[in-house]
């Protein structure tokens, strides 16, 4: 009997093809490939300027500003028979309005029975005169003007004038700091 040969077909092996596909995808690739033509520059962006608006000038604002002084009293031609004694006051002008408010902190010289009094009052546009009321039982108004300019505060100096309170017309020298 005869044999029958079979007949095989040949066998590609994978890899071969494979091959044959990188090969034939990079032929396509560079048939389409783009040549590079001279291009322009790729535009820069140009950096974003921020505009500010413009401010006006701010004048100056009115301020308080805190003081010390000292409030001297003695008699006067028409209470001569008044003590004289002196203590520390603490306060604050306003330059708004011209208020001055001043009230006692301590004792330099205190004659027996009398007590620290406060003084509240405007300061004149020349800032020469202060006049005001003192608030405390008894006292009524107070009128000072200055007498001297010294530096430091917009009323640092001595004010000079009088006050009355129960006792009567006093003197009064307030030096402000």
């Amino acid at each position: 009997m005869k044999a029958y040969r079979r007949y095989k077909k040949p066998v590609v092996q994978l890899t071969s093809l494979l091959d044959l596909l990188f090969v034939m995808i990079f032929v396509s690739l560079m048939q389409t490939k783009v040549t590079p033509t001279k291009s322009e520059p790729m535009p820069v962006p140009e950096p974003e300027v921020k505009k500010v608006a413009e401010t006006k000038p701010v004048p100056p604002q009115p301020r308080r500003i805190p003081l010390s002084a000292s409030f001297s009293f003695y008699p006067s031609v028409n209470s001569p028979g008044i003590p004289s004694g002196e203590f520390k006051m603490e306060g604050v002008f306003d330059e708004r309005n011209g208020r001055l408010q001043l009230g006692g902190v301590s004792w330099v010289n205190r004659p027996k029975n009398y007590d620290m009094v406060p003084l509240v009052g405007e300061i004149n546009q020349d800032r020469n005169l202060f006049t005001g009321v003192i608030e405390f039982p008894g006292c009524e108004e107070f009128t000072l003007r200055r007498t001297t300019v010294v530096d430091g505060s917009p009323l640092a100096g001595a004010w000079v004038g009088t006050y009355t309170c129960s006792q009567g017309s006093t003197g009064l020298t307030l030096k402000i700091e």
